[in-house]
């Protein structure tokens, strides 16, 4: 992160704090206990203790001072220089006098291709005396900034760690306070007591931050109560604010708020480690009262109890509920089988073992031959998929449910933003005292997010470390073998409200049992059956799967290779002869470990026989360990050369695993923020894009990418090919990437375009190529296919014209 950047974003935070507190000094109360999106009593003892947290973190941080226009690393400094590229930040009034100007690196890709439209080949290079360094704060400001918060990924490098997170500005107190809000609300799709659109503005210019910073210090320290947390802020009037990766981190810390454990916590000690179980916390601070006031402050002390878990239950609400799951169902003609199943994990033999049944109908085989598919499936009819769950105790899983729920699916699109992977879910409803599926485990990451009802969860450790973090997917396992076997890390029943986090590998069962008698009941809380969302994320996305694709290439790469043809080479004349694993009696280095028993039993026999050896069998063993030992060193050697290789290549194995991921992954759901900006906006009147001119790329049009991480640009057969995900089917695989080739001249202004993203803007003119018209057609070309957001904060720069 720039410092420049930095400074920029805590002066935002700043102005955000001050505008809202005066906004509640006129009768808006953002700190009130309501619906509307203020911190409740519980949400306020979580954000203190996690204010704690972060109270000790900022001690250590402020340790570590950055100094004006100089960051220090690892004893190290980096100095602040001005790159050859601008990149603006403006505010939302669209005012030109408030246009920021941010400095951007000008990266060059070393490959050369080309593009279907042939443009001109001309070398280019910006003029020097166009380049503006980003935000002209000036040293005294970004020095007062950096004193108010160390940013924890400087911290970390200083301390010779490296954090895998590129930026991380909101800090500790900012992410509890808006973690607070419901997973709806921070999608934008509930939304109470909006601000205006003064409220909604971000600090205009570079005269302003500076005129204003002297104050800023002060007015941080007037916004923090003695409690660690953002005084008088109603969270639901800044989220509409937040850019994409801030949006989608604040989501997962909404999803996991009640457990106390903020986004890195989780990430450091939770995530592909161990279990995390998030559910409403119990209150500590419940002393009953004193003398004659033990039975009033009790009373009170239960209603506000009912309140704050009524507040927990209901906080996931808006994804599914049993009547959304029979409208789908009806509506969207779900099939048996690749939609939905019927199950029960029942004992049908009468032996006491039960096991998994499905009761889906087979699929039907296709008379005409012709078609793509051999089998059709057999449509679900909601009546007896009901009769089915309420009298045969059957559970309902559906899978994908976001493909017919727009809700979901907006939730899911933005946690791959926070992952960096495809995310997936599948739903359960399971009536009361019933279990749908046996003990297994998973090849995914899941969430469990308790809708209704309440479900007993067991949860187990892997049987073995071949079994920790696994690949694919376990068969079921009989509870005989989870008795013998299994080591019981969890035995919890979640609530509707909580959440419980499984790494891949952790085997589970799970049965809906009746509200725990210590649980209240609560009004307008169903507890018939359970009904859960399961988010999964992390399938296929390990080092192994990445090698995958890395290593067959750089064996390729190596092979073919004119610099060397030691991987040509034939292999040694006989060399069956003395290798081999009947050959590993005679190494020395093969008398244990691997070898089977009836070699153990030879290797130990000829061991202790070999004091009997004549000359002659010595010299033939000696010769047969040389040989070995000759053979394993070459090969060894050639194996170097393939992950030298290997580590040629990582950046082309990078794109190859990008394109896999754009290619599985969800389309983006696009908020309101996002699509106001984009070729979708030109037929709203209400839009940003409201005139013509917004149709067509101006020189000094403002240009980023929609959100970020959608597109990626690869090199292929001597072109620059984008691809993206925007026309992505919500079925896996369902619509094939189309990917945009472009002239190996373009690379450079598609990349600028591509790593372009909220909250910064790019003018077209500023793009690097040789030709005006040409940085236009790129930008029009991209805006067309729908991944490009564009601003025009003046008249038009009619001067040049394309198409």
């Amino acid at each position: 992160m720039s410092i420049g950047r930095y400074a920029f974003i805590s002066t935002y935070i700043i102005g955000t704090m001050k505008r809202h507190r005066n906004n509640n000094s006129n009768g808006i109360d953002g700190g009130s206990n309501n619906k509307e999106g203020g911190m409740s009593r519980a949400a306020k003892k979580r954000a203190k203790k996690r204010a704690k947290t972060a109270a000790a973190s900022a001690a250590k941080s402020n340790n570590n001072v950055l100094t004006s226009g100089n960051r220090a690393v690892g004893g190290s400094t980096i100095k602040d220089t001005t790159t050859s590229t601008k990149k603006i930040q403006i505010p939302l009034d669209d005012e030109e006098d408030d246009v920021l100007h941010a400095a951007n690196s000008n990266n060059s890709i070393d490959n050369k291709k080309k593009k279907k439209k042939k443009y001109k080949k001309d070398k280019h290079q910006l003029n020097e005396d166009t380049e503006v360094n980003a935000f002209a704060i000036g040293d005294a400001a970004i020095a007062k900034s950096s004193k108010m918060e160390v940013d924890d990924d400087d911290n970390q490098v200083m301390n010779g760690g490296i954090d895998d997170e590129e930026e991380d500005e909101m800090g500790p107190e900012l992410e509890a306070l808006l973690s607070t809000l419901t997973p709806m609300q921070i999608l934008l799709l509930e939304r109470h007591n909006e601000d205006s659109d003064e409220d909604m503005k971000i600090p205009a210019t570079s005269q302003t931050l500076e005129e204003e910073q002297d104050d800023d210090e002060e007015e941080v320290q007037d916004n923090i109560n003695e409690e660690g947390a953002l005084a008088g802020i109603n969270p639901i009037q800044i989220i509409g604010d937040l850019t994409t990766q801030h949006r989608a981190k604040i989501l997962l810390s909404s999803i996991i708020s009640p457990s106390g454990v903020t986004t890195s916590e989780f990430y450091d000690s939770y995530w592909g480690k161990k279990p995390l179980l998030v559910c409403l916390e119990d209150d500590e601070d419940n002393d009953g009262g004193a003398n004659g006031s033990v039975k009033e402050n009790s009373t009170e002390q239960n209603l506000q109890n009912e309140e704050l878990a009524l507040q927990h239950a209901t906080r996931l609400n808006g994804f599914l509920d049993r009547s959304i799951i029979d409208t789908m169902i009806s509506r969207n003609k779900l099939r048996y089988g690749l939609d939905l199943n019927v199950t029960r994990f029942t004992d049908t033999m009468g032996n006491g073992l039960r096991h998994r049944i499905t009761l889906d109908p087979e699929p039907k085989k296709r008379k005409n031959k012709g078609s793509s598919d051999d089998v059709e499936y057999i449509v679900a009819n909601p009546k007896d998929v009901w009769t089915n769950v309420d009298t045969s105790h059957c559970t309902v899983r559906l899978l994908r449910p976001h493909e017919h729920n727009d809700n979901i699916h907006s939730m899911l699109s933005l946690l791959e933003s926070e992952f960096g992977c495809m995310v997936g879910s599948n739903a359960y409803l399971t009536p009361l005292n019933s279990q749908g599926f046996a003990p297994h485990y998973d090849d995914v990451d899941v969430f469990i997010l308790q809708l209704e009802g309440y479900k007993r969860w067991r949860v187990y450790a892997p049987f073995n470390k071949r079994e920790t973090l696994p690949r694919q997917s376990s068969r079921d396992y009989t509870e005989k073998e989870i008795e013998e076997n299994g080591e019981e890390v969890l035995d919890v029943v979640l609530s509707p409200g909580d959440v419980l986090y499984l790494p891949r590998g952790c085997i589970h069962q799970a049965e809906t049992v009746s509200r725990p008698s210590q649980m209240p009941k609560l009004p307008g809380i169903k507890d018939d059956h359970s009904l859960h969302l399961t988010v999964s994320a992390m399938q296929n996305w390990c080092w192994a799967d990445f090698l995958e694709m890395l290593m067959p290439e750089a064996l390729e790469g190596a092979a073919t290779s004119d610099k060397s043809t030691s991987l040509r080479e034939g292999l040694p004349r006989n060399f069956l002869s003395y290798m081999g694993t009947m050959h590993q009696v005679d190494n020395e280095e093969g008398m244990g470990g691997d070898l089977p028993e009836g070699l153990k039993q030879v290797a130990e026999a000829q061991s202790m026989g070999e004091d009997e050896m004549d000359q002659e069998e010595a010299q033939i063993k000696q010769r047969t360990l040389a040989r070995q030992t000759h053979f394993k060193s070459e090969a060894k050697k050639r194996i170097m050369r393939v992950c030298k290789q290997a580590m040629s290549m990582l950046d082309d194995a990078c794109d190859q695993i990008g394109k896999r991921f754009l290619s599985d992954r969800l389309p983006p759901a696009l908020l309101e923020p996002e699509k106001c900006l984009t070729k979708e906006a030109l037929s709203d009147s209400t839009a940003v894009h409201h005139h013509d001119a917004a149709k067509k790329i101006w020189p000094n049009t403002l240009c980023r990418l929609v959100r970020p991480g959608i597109a990626r640009l690869v090199m292929e057969d001597d072109k620059a090919v984008l691809y993206h995900c925007l026309d992505n089917s919500r079925v896996y695989h369902g619509t094939p990437l189309s990917p945009m080739e472009f002239e190996i001249d373009d690379a450079p202004a598609l990349e600028q375009l591509l790593t372009t993203v909220e909250p910064h803007w790019i003018q077209v003119s500023d793009l690097i190529h040789g030709d005006i018209e040409d940085k236009m057609e790129i930008a029009q070309a991209l805006f067309d296919e729908g991944i490009l957001a564009t601003l025009l904060t003046d008249t038009p720069d009619r001067s040049v014209q394309t198409g």
